[in-house]
């Protein structure tokens, strides 16, 4: 459900984090985040959020043949995340006790009313899982944002640092 992708990369983490630090200290910038001692929690500017607005987590990790990769993970803001889980949650406890009741009223002989709790249950279940990928639909403009923030990073990383032509 949250989607992901590894971008091998062509230059050392560290530059890339460097630039994306500098870029998020942009007054211009679309993105804002929290930079971490590998990666970066990265989201559209609170001005421009919505309630399915994604959150990017990027780590970048050196592998054993020493080259970079960079790993990013989309998600919900953590509020909505949450509730997710606290649906999901909430959901297959009653899914569970309909079952329970419902067995336990079909052994003692009475009509097991219950059990129809189970199949409502499941079914918003589904439409819980459904309404992920509805939210996944109305982020995707964001998630195309922090990713393109990314591409950039990467790109502007591989470039020689500006040299000043200043005369001493």
């Amino acid at each position: 459900m949250r989607p992901m992708f590894v971008v091998p990369l062509p230059v050392a983490g560290d530059a890339l984090l460097d630039q994306i630090r500098r870029r998020l200290r942009d007054p211009k910038a679309r993105i804002e985040g929290a930079m971490l001692s590998a990666g970066a929690e990265l989201t559209t500017v609170r001005a421009e959020q919505h309630f399915w607005s994604p959150y990017l987590s990027v780590e970048v990790a050196r592998g054993d043949d020493d080259a970079w990769t960079l790993c990013g993970r989309f998600a919900p803001e953590p509020n909505v995340w949450i509730l997710f889980l606290g649906i999901y949650g909430i959901l297959g406890m009653a899914c569970l006790g309909a079952l329970m009741f419902g067995l336990s009223q079909w052994m003692a002989g009475e009509s097991p009313w219950a059990l129809a709790g189970v199949p409502a249950a499941l079914a918003l279940v589904a439409f819980t899982y459904g309404a992920a990928f509805i939210g996944q639909g109305l982020g995707a403009e964001d998630m195309y944002r922090l990713r393109s923030f990314i591409d950039d990073c990467i790109e502007a990383a591989q470039q020689p640092p500006e040299v000043s032509d200043a005369q001493g």
